[in-house]
């Protein structure tokens, strides 16, 4: 029992990586567009600092499915596709361990 819940909240935890990491990195490119537009209109220098955070969350968008695809054990200690993306029957084997909860209706 512990170690099904153990193993489910590492798991959640890993399929939040994605997420966050792609926030963090349009973070850092906001603050490096408003550190070097300090002397542009407000109107360019808020255009600039979107399109480096978007630019930003692109390049580590990319570099963390790289990174998923090079390392199939972290990705299948994360239960994830390349993509990032939770793998759904690890999900359902984690939240229904007998296999029978959920589909007694039918």
């Amino acid at each position: 029992m512990f170690r099904g819940a153990a193993r489910l909240v590492v798991r959640v935890a890993g399929w939040l990586l994605t997420p966050l990491i792609l926030i963090i990195a349009a973070a850092i490119g906001a603050v490096v567009g408003l550190v070097a537009t300090t002397s542009l209109s407000p109107n360019a220098a808020l255009g600039v600092t979107v399109v480096l955070a978007l630019v930003a969350a692109a390049i580590a968008l990319r570099l963390w499915t790289r990174l998923l695809k090079e390392r199939p054990m972290l990705r299948h200690t994360l239960a994830m596709t390349t993509e990032g993306i939770p793998e759904t029957e690890l999900v359902e084997r984690l939240v229904h361990p007998s296999g029978s909860a959920g589909h007694d209706a039918e």
